[in-house]
């Protein structure tokens, strides 16, 4: 597992006045008010490779060499936010803010999503009553251009508390470094499931080419040669050829079986291992890029050795291996082929599923998105009218997942809601689900004790894929792959 951390973004002056550049409502960070939220980890630990200046070759000008972090700047912001918390300054804390912001707030299950004005205002009734915030594990790496600073929050206030990552993006305004987006990746309310052991990798798609996902966190000094990218996809990759990776030897021509969302296997080898880290930059830090005069001091255009260097210090890297796959599966899951696995495979769409439908509008979570639908956004009849299903059998079960999404938040309402119901006869049982609305690619038992697994992804901007285990306590994230999101989609 990837360690839960926030991200700080930093990026150079100017960027105060400048507009979010608009995202798809389906590729924005967080689902809008009244969702369930992204369970898992941030991208990068804070380990890893550090920063390059001025790594590969510019054209027209020699090496761009990039401003040192300004690290105490960082912390200094860092430590006013906490004080203005703590001491319950509202004055002191809004200062802190970007006229441009983007807040995401997340507690249990719950998401809420909002601009400058709605952030605050929501901020502004958290300060009625005392309340105590701790950081820790704070961690500053990068440069000036794109610094990231990660932290892990406790906060408690009366009878509650929770604890999780948080990611900020920070810009320089003319008092300093402010804020230009918060998002509490994750809440643990009473603390975190204890993940699975399942024997499942999941499968991304890199530069549309198939990868399992070996390990997250790997170590920077595994890799050997130069740097490819920047490879655009959902987020801005670069990759680099790992000879050295621990284990090396096992993965070599490793037969695996994979499985597509329809339950199609086919056989697969592990080829080449790779390192890939990156994200989504801020859009300003992409103006510098292009050497637009509003970001900046020289006009420069970085060349791609230098964006993809960039890139690479976003977070740190996974260890990837491509696959060779005969048959045709476009892979969701790699499994051994040694491993006895049941396969729940998707059914062709058909008419929504009644009793899963109304077994889905009586969860209280349902009722709680409702509440606020009705009276906060004065919203008529239901938040979400016709929730989707899908239908997965194998093995003599039955599954629907359920799910719905309205609105995208930004100050306005949003809501989103998923559940898993096993249908035993009639019967409907719900699944205990990752923290988030999850995109089901497939459900699986990859070792055979009975309990399910899920494949697919919490519905988040920053996940790629992500393979999660039912416990005892409920479903826990075995694998999770995702890349910070530093831009602003409001």
């Amino acid at each position: 597992m990837r360690t839960h951390q926030v991200i700080i973004a930093l990026v150079t002056a100017g960027l105060a006045l400048g507009a979010c550049k608009s995202k798809d409502k389906n590729a924005a960070g967080g689902s809008g008010s009244g969702s369930a939220s992204a369970s898992g980890s941030a991208a990068g630990s804070g380990s890893g490779s550090a920063s390059a200046s001025g790594s590969g070759s510019a054209s027209g000008g020699g090496k761009i060499v990039l401003p040192a972090v300004d690290e105490a700047g960082a912390k200094k912001l860092i430590e006013a936010w906490l004080a203005a918390q703590n001491t319950g300054d509202f004055a002191a804390y809004e200062a802190l803010y970007a006229p441009k912001l983007e807040g995401i707030k997340r507690v249990g299950a719950r998401t809420w999503r909002f601009d400058r004005a709605s952030w605050l205002n929501d901020r502004k009734r958290m300060f009625k009553n005392p309340m105590t915030v701790e950081a820790k594990d704070l961690v500053v790496r990068g440069s000036a251009v794109a610094a990231t600073v990660s932290l892990t929050q406790t906060f408690s206030q009366g009878k509650f508390k929770d604890e999780g990552p948080k990611h900020l993006v920070l810009i320089k305004g003319p008092s300093g470094l402010q804020i230009a987006r918060e998002e509490m990746l994750r809440s643990d309310v009473g603390g975190a499931a204890a993940a699975g052991k399942a024997s499942a990798y999941v499968v991304m798609m890199i530069d549309k080419k198939p990868y399992v996902v070996i390990a997250a966190d790997a170590n920077p000094d595994w890799g050997d040669g130069a740097l490819t990218g920047p490879i655009d996809d959902v987020h801005k990759l670069a990759m680099m050829k790992a000879p050295k990776a621990a284990n090396a030897d096992v993965w070599a021509s490793r037969a695996m079986k994979v499985f597509d969302s329809q339950g199609k296997s086919c056989d697969a080898t592990v080829g080449a291992l790779s390192l890939v880290a990156g994200g989504t930059p801020h859009f300003g830090e992409v103006q510098t890029w292009d050497g637009d005069p509003a970001m900046s001091e020289d006009g420069k255009v970085w060349p791609p050795a230098d964006r993809a260097q960039a890139i690479w210090d976003m977070a740190t890297p996974y260890l990837v291996g491509e696959l060779s796959i005969t048959g045709g599966c476009t892979a969701v899951v790699a499994i051994d082929p040694a491993t006895t696995a049941v396969v729940y495979a998707r059914q062709p769409d058909g008419p929504a599923d009644g009793p899963a439908v109304a077994a889905f509008s009586k969860l209280p979570a349902y009722a709680a998105i409702q509440k606020e639908y009705t009276g906060s956004y004065d919203g008529q009849g239901e938040w979400a009218p016709t929730p989707s299903t899908e239908v997965y059998t194998g093995g003599g079960r039955r599954f629907v997942v359920v799910w719905a999404q309205e609105g995208d938040g930004c100050g306005e309402f949003g809501g989103a809601l998923s559940a898993v119901f096993e249908d035993k006869g009639g019967k409907l049982t719900q699944v205990p689900g990752p923290d988030g609305v999850l995109d089901v690619s497939l459900i699986v038992d990859t070792d055979g004790d009975g309990a399910v697994e899920i494949i697919g992804k919490v519905d988040d901007y920053r996940m790629m894929a992500g393979h999660y285990e039912a416990t005892a306590t409920g479903m826990a994230p075995i694998t999770e792959v995702s890349f910070p999101n530093n831009d602003c989609g409001c």
